[in-house]
């Protein structure tokens, strides 16, 4: 008989514990019963679920980065995949509901009340965060509401190419609780930073910090959720800055072509050209802006003057090599410039000679070209080796 009452008994507590669908049905029955008494649903100017309205509504919110899709230096933007994390407490008094059955519901956006957050700076459209698809999670018993939206943002980044491409950019993404103003709606931060624990690597950028922060703008609360990118240079540096550097190099050696195979002029020009070629590749990279202009299109630009200085000395030159064919004379201011460079450059004066041993010395056109070749080779050399070094060492202390 003992044993009887004991199963009994064991039935019945079963029976009263469990939580049957009927029971959460009915709750769910009587939450949007509720809701529908205050004809909140689909309505633009929906009430704060708290029991003084003259008092704010304190949002929490936090921000998940899992992917970075792209960043376009040339149109200004910048998309990221995440998910917002938005809580607060909903004072409103349920009292009529069975909590013993299930205190956690899953509601629709359009039962309860949900904070209308906005991107601002939001590229093509400005809509409000979160779809049907992503339900809050509803604590009935201490109103605590959690709702994690899944979201794609594409949002407005002002790009700073100064040293691309070791350029890094920084990226923020506002939001802004929408027909609420700062003493309806309060923002807070669950952290001070983006949580990329969940972050898939991007091959063409690295993540390499992220900052959260609120702040007030007029009458409005902000969130703003702040990211610094850096571009992966390698690819960039193999197949751009290297064949820059190396036609800057070489372009200088034509002094160096012998004047009777008639190539430099053509050399010249087409070491011109390429720079030409090479700054519109450069340009296809970066934004139409005159504010902040790439290091690199400046470098281009300079070399660009280099190749036209080398093409005009080189004519000039070459008509120095045709005086000698017409049989005029050297003249003695030419003579005497030929004479000094023949002292810096070549030092082959020796002790012995007296000073007018060094008058007498012959200056044919032939040499003063020769000399030429090699003073403006050495020249221009140096130039471009110095301006090259001043160029490169702001990038390397940026990468």
């Amino acid at each position: 008989m003992n044993c009887f009452s004991s199963v009994v008994m064991c039935l019945l507590f079963i029976i009263v514990d469990s939580i049957t669908y009927s029971s959460v049905k009915n709750n769910y029955k009587e939450i949007l019963r509720y809701y529908d008494s205050f004809d909140t649903v689909n309505s633009s100017t929906t009430i704060t679920p708290i029991q003084d309205q003259t008092q704010a509504i304190n949002v929490t919110m936090g921000m998940n980065m899992y992917a970075l899709s792209g960043f376009d230096a040339v149109s200004g933007q910048i998309e990221i995949v995440g998910s917002l994390q938005m809580s607060w407490t909903n004072e409103v008094n349920l009292s009529s509901i069975n909590t013993s059955t299930l205190e956690i519901y899953v509601m629709s956006v359009d039962a309860i009340w949900t904070p209308s957050i906005i991107l601002v700076n939001a590229i093509d459209t400005v809509e409000k965060v979160g779809s049907s698809t992503y339900r809050p999670r509803y604590n009935i018993s201490t109103g605590f509401v959690e709702w994690n939206p899944r979201v794609i943002l594409k949002a407005a980044c002002d790009p700073d190419v100064t040293y691309y491409p070791f350029d890094r950019q920084t990226c923020s993404f506002i939001f802004t609780p929408w027909n609420y103003n700062y003493d309806q709606v309060t923002l807070a931060l669950s952290s001070s930073t983006i949580d990329t624990s969940q972050y898939d690597l991007n091959s063409a950028w690295s993540l390499v910090e992220t900052n959260a922060e609120t702040y007030i703008s007029g009458e409005n609360y902000y969130a703003n959720f702040t990211i610094t990118i850096q571009r992966q240079y390698m690819y960039f540096t193999i197949n751009l800055v290297m064949p820059i550097l190396l036609l800057s190099a070489i372009t200088g050696f034509a002094f160096l072509l012998p004047a009777a195979s008639n190539e430099r002029i053509g050399f010249s020009i087409t070491c011109f050209l390429a720079f030409v070629v090479l700054l519109q590749t450069v340009m296809q990279f970066l934004p139409e802006s005159s504010s902040p202009m790439s290091l690199l299109c400046y470098y281009i630009v300079v070399m660009m003057m280099f190749s036209s200085a080398v093409c005009i000395i080189n004519i000039m030159i070459l008509r120095l090599y045709k005086s000698a064919e017409r049989g005029d004379d050297v003249p003695k201011s030419l003579k005497t410039f030929v004479q000094i460079i023949q002292c810096t450059i070549c030092r082959r004066w020796k002790e012995s000679l007296t000073t007018e041993d060094k008058a007498e010395l012959n200056v044919d056109w032939e040499t003063v070209g020769r000399l030429l070749d090699i003073f403006f080779f050495i020249a221009f050399l140096a130039a471009q080796g110095g301006f090259t070094f001043l160029f490169l060492l702001p990038l390397g202390l940026r990468s």
